[in-house]
């Protein structure tokens, strides 16, 4: 196996498993939480943002914004360049560039609110300018980390 296909490889199963997890919280996580009051909402919120930086997910989270990159430099003049250049750009847009320019501002404005002592109306307010924002740009990024899935695997077929 030569380098390129092993930047592709690995390339492609990190961005699969980010886009992965967005998937699963579009799909079960954010389901789950609109069943549930608003105190347990911004608590589980808070909560998650704590512990979704971790040592296992930031490798995952980071590594396609270097990894892709590389993949689509080291592919040019194949037929697989384009594909990985277009899969570069939907997950540094997506996944990557709206998390950090949309979600986390939402998530550190949320993470300041005080669940111990916030009235119920402050809570309800908090999930208010929260919730519905951040689904959709979550929606965003997951359909563009879907998207540089399926590219970067078109790609590796053109190697």
């Amino acid at each position: 196996m030569d380098a390129t296909t092993l930047v592709v490889i690995l390339a492609g199963t990190l961005t699969a498993l980010t886009g992965g997890l967005m998937f699963c919280f579009a799909v079960a996580n954010n389901l789950a939480l609109k069943l549930v009051d608003d105190r347990t909402y911004v608590n589980v919120v808070q909560k998650t943002n704590l512990r979704i930086v971790n040592p296992v997910f930031l490798p995952a989270f980071l590594g396609p914004v270097v990894l892709l990159p590389l993949a689509t430099i080291l592919a040019a003049g194949t037929g697989a360049f384009g594909w990985l250049l277009a899969a570069s750009i939907a997950y540094v847009v997506g996944p990557f560039g709206v998390t950090v320019s949309q979600n986390i501002p939402l998530n550190k404005r949320l993470d300041a609110v005080d669940v111990r002592t916030a009235s119920d109306a402050e809570l309800a307010a908090a999930r208010g300018w929260f919730e519905q924002p951040w689904i959709a740009r979550h929606t965003v990024r997951t359909v563009l980390g879907v998207v540089a899935i399926v590219l970067v695997l078109i790609g590796a077929t053109q190697l």
